[in-house]
């Protein structure tokens, strides 16, 4: 059955690309996103179209007692849509991922990972896969002036102005398979409901402002939840230099984890840099995250990064340095109210490369590639997790990219 999952995510990802690079020009898939490719275009009066995707079919091997191992598939399927609106420019933009399918429940086994609920326990040492509808929103932009320009995003399924952008969505990350352990401190909220974003933009400036459903998504990955605009969050991004992005954020969460009582307060700062290189990519990214609630702080930092050279070789790393709680390590489950809070240090490096293959589809890359993973605790945690546990994975990702396509019949 799994083998199945596999082969649909595979298949999906060559048909939807075969199909459209009959009908729009292919870009070079490079795992940029795919709204920030199109940002600098022009409204036309017909649509322009593009859709972007990957898929990696990865084994997944962590090790240790705590640890274990499954094939599986990380995927994202993303589709937009733009068209000049009212003196400004339109986006339909739509996000979807088969992980409820192709990651074995609960999730994706990684070491030291916190977050979300599998049959109302919580999830310790794995990643809970992406909701099937991770966004379903549309955007409008129009310019007020010169130098000055303003936004508006509605989401039923969205990503409000809290935190960096999504790790799926990050160049640093891109030929990552696994979502970093500060995930929960930093983007996580990256699948929230009923968002509305409201933005300016002038010179190096943006300056964006959101209120949105806080509850983070229940265990029925297939549906999409509803309900009270009781969150608000804050974000200013600059970019005083090409390739240098500045970032800070914070926000107010209304009962975000359902098997935690409370509410959140997070902040969270990026630092992105993607220089201009001849040949590849290189962007790297430092990422800092701290939630508050009920039982106190907890800090994630991540610094990460991806250089793309000699045109089809790319090396990663990502450092991390999490705050955990040491009784929900231990004993795999929330820690009850009548435990005093004992917070720990989990360290964890990774280094991965990939490889190219030779193009078999216009506008697709395919790569094979793996990475290993070693950490630092407390030695308090060695009888749970081993001395020295060491996690790998070996995998083969797709990728397609196919922007600006036109349809003249649907423009007026």
């Amino acid at each position: 059955m799994r083998g199945r999952l596999f082969a649909v995510s595979l298949a999906l990802a060559f048909a939807g690309a075969r199909a459209l690079s009959q009908e729009v020009p292919a870009a070079g898939p490079d795992g940029r996103d795919m709204a920030a490719a199109m940002d600098d275009m022009p409204a036309m009066d017909h649509w322009m179209t593009m859709v972007h995707g990957f898929a990696f079919l990865n084994y997944d091997d962590q090790g240790g007692p705590s640890g274990g191992h499954a094939f599986e598939s990380q995927n994202h399927f993303m589709g937009m849509a733009t068209h000049s609106f009212l003196g400004g420019g339109l986006s339909l933009l739509a996000t979807l991922s088969l992980e409820p399918a192709t990651i074995p429940t609960p999730g994706s086994h990684e070491l030291f990972q916190v977050g979300e609920t599998y049959r109302g326990v919580l999830l310790v040492d794995y990643q809970h896969p992406h909701d099937f509808a991770t966004q379903l929103a549309a955007s409008w932009s129009r310019a007020l002036a010169e130098g000055l320009s303003a936004s508006l995003y509605a989401a039923l399924v969205g990503e409000p102005a809290l935190g960096p952008p999504a790790f799926v969505h990050r160049l640093s990350a891109s030929e990552n398979p696994t979502a970093p352990l500060a995930h929960h401190s930093q983007d996580s909220t990256h699948i929230s409901y009923d968002v509305i974003t409201l933005g300016l933009k002038t010179g190096v400036f943006t300056l964006e402002g959101s209120v949105f459903h806080g509850a983070e998504p229940d265990e029925n990955r297939w549906n999409i939840q509803t309900g009270a605009l009781d969150s608000y969050s804050a974000r200013l991004t600059s970019q005083p230099l090409p390739g240098l992005t500045v970032q800070v954020s914070g926000g107010h969460l209304t009962h975000p984890e359902s098997d935690e009582p409370g509410n959140q307060n997070r902040f969270t700062g990026m630092v992105a840099y993607e220089p201009a290189l001849a040949r590849g990519f290189l962007a790297v990214s430092l990422i800092t995250g701290q939630t508050q609630g009920e039982e106190g702080k907890a800090w994630g930092t991540t610094l990460e990064a991806t250089w793309k050279f000699a045109d089809a070789n790319f090396v990663y790393t990502r450092l991390e340095a999490v705050d955990r709680d040491l009784y929900e390590l231990t004993y795999k489950h929330r820690r009850p109210p009548s435990v005093p809070v004992d917070r720990t240090r989990v360290y964890a490096a990774t280094l991965g490369v990939v490889r190219d293959l030779p193009p078999v589809v216009s506008g697709v890359s395919t790569g094979v590639g793996g990475d290993a993973t070693l950490y630092r605790f407390t030695p308090l945690l060695d009888a749970v997790y081993s001395v020295h546990p060491v996690s790998f994975h070996g995998f083969v990702r797709i990728r397609f990219s196919f922007p600006a396509g036109m349809n003249h019949g649907m423009g007026h």
